[in-house]
């Protein structure tokens, strides 16, 4: 198989990856106080529940966005690009374990692109994620791929046990956790200017 063929199918199944690690995430962690010890008594893990299934939530359910915010104000609202390069190592270990322990160099490629793809994942998701909830009408706002995207979002926020992926939404239809927009849906993404 030619190398440029391995880039490809590599890139492909890691933004699979991604996507699913996304939606796992974002259903189980984001939208689940924690019950089970040790996690239950720890205070980042209500934190991070807090954060997002309450505060965020709360902020954005009835208006999908908000007048834009200064610098550093966004935290909420936006992922940490060092802090997902850490958090993503354990795949490219595995992979270079698997590679070590087989004698295959496959695998490093995967290693490889992995973190790439976390890093873009977060890059696009700050950013569509921020025109979503704090619009200033960035370059990408007219895209028909952005409007799929905030129309997928913003169905999340009406339908909160639905549609967990932001950046890339493979998993919600891997898992089943698609919603489907009603009239009082599309009346109001209609409004929000970003109906189909």
């Amino acid at each position: 198989m030619s190398l440029v063929l391995q880039i490809v199918g590599w890139f492909v199944a890691m933004v699979i990856l991604m996507s699913i690690i996304e939606h796992q995430v974002h259903s189980r962690l984001m939208h689940k106080m924690p019950r089970y010890l040790p996690f239950r008594n720890l205070a980042g893990r209500k934190r991070i529940f807090t954060s997002h299934a309450v505060e965020h939530h709360r902020q954005y359910r009835q208006h999908f966005h908000d007048a834009p915010v200064g610098p550093g104000e966004d935290r909420g609202i936006r992922l940490n690009i060092a802090e997902g390069l850490v958090e993503c190592l354990p795949v490219p270990l595995v992979l270079v374990g698997i590679s070590y322990f087989t004698g295959v160099t496959f695998p490093l490629i995967g290693a490889a692109i992995f973190p790439m793809v976390v890093a873009l994942h977060h890059l696009i998701w700050n950013q569509v994620h921020l025109e979503m909830h704090k619009p200033e009408n960035r370059f990408f706002a007219e895209w028909r791929l952005y409007k799929f995207m905030a129309r997928h979002h913003f169905l999340h926020h009406r339908h909160p046990d639905k549609n967990f992926n932001v950046a890339f939404p493979i998993g919600d239809w891997i898992f089943g956790t698609v919603a489907r927009a009603d009239e009082d849906d599309e009346e109001t993404m209609r409004q929000e200017r970003i109906a189909a």
